[in-house]
């Protein structure tokens, strides 16, 4: 059975690095129902190896990240499959948005539609200055839904509005000054760029970084009271590993 999904693991002194790749490349990467459970399965497995320090996903090629759902699976659903299919796809969305390590995408090409909404659930998005994002849902008849509704957090509710009810392309450049690209690289360097990226992630503590990403996924999910409060319980939490006593001797006693 082809396989759409090409994982690799890293062994580094401070946690294996995981690089997770959708490869279905004649079709510009896009996702259809077996790419999306291929794609599930793959993320809830490495959700288990607590060893993972960062997850890198991306696609394979140089000419597209995720070129959307795929369209000639779509034009043959129905009301009843259209909900299972949309909803298959919102769960990746968010079993990355809630995988226990930091989620770096490496944006190499076209990100479109469930593409842009996948990379959005990420923690941080790493492009090339080549790539371009749409969400051209309304020209094939359909709304933009589930994790799109990321986008007018991270962007803006008036640049996300432009996107969804026009359809138009934006360029790396623009997704970078409006947010949703934290880094932006010429192409020949983006595995440079990733590399940067993966170093600071694993310069910083493993328990602290897991408690961190909680802490960010709370920030969006509640008041400023509760995120105050739950930021107060994540501190005293922290301490119960040794990891504060450890870093912050390395720090104190670092070299001068």
């Amino acid at each position: 059975m082809e396989k759409f999904i090409l994982t690799e693991l890293q062994d580094r002194p401070e946690g294996k690095v995981a690089r997770l790749t959708i490869d279905n490349q004649q079709k510009l990467n896009t996702l259809n129902s077996t790419v999306i459970r291929e794609l599930n399965e793959t993320i809830t497995a490495l959700d288990k190896d607590r060893d993972i320090a960062v997850l890198i996903v991306t696609g394979a090629g140089s000419k597209s990240f995720i070129g959307g759902a795929d369209i000639t699976e779509m034009a043959e659903l129905n009301p009843s499959s259209a909900r299972r299919f949309i909803t298959n796809m919102h769960h990746v969305c968010q079993k990355v948005r809630y995988f226990h390590a930091p989620v770096v995408a490496r944006v190499n090409g076209f990100c479109l539609g469930a593409g842009m909404e996948f990379a959005a659930s990420c923690d941080m998005i790493v492009a090339c200055k080549s790539v371009e994002f749409a969400m051209p849902e309304v020209r094939v008849g359909i709304p933009s839904v589930i994790d799109a509704a990321l986008l007018p957090r991270i962007i803006g509710y008036n640049l996300a509005r432009d996107l969804v009810l026009t359809g138009r392309r934006m360029s790396a450049a623009e997704a970078r000054e409006a947010g949703l690209v934290q880094r932006l690289t010429e192409d020949n360097s983006l595995d440079a760029e990733v590399d940067n990226v993966v170093s600071e992630i694993l310069a910083g503590g493993r328990n602290a970084m897991v408690i961190q990403k909680e802490l960010c996924n709370d920030w969006e999910n509640n008041s400023l009271r509760d995120s105050i409060q739950l930021g107060i319980e994540a501190f005293a939490r922290s301490y119960e590993s040794d990891e504060p006593k450890r870093l912050m001797e390395k720090f104190i006693n670092r070299p001068r």
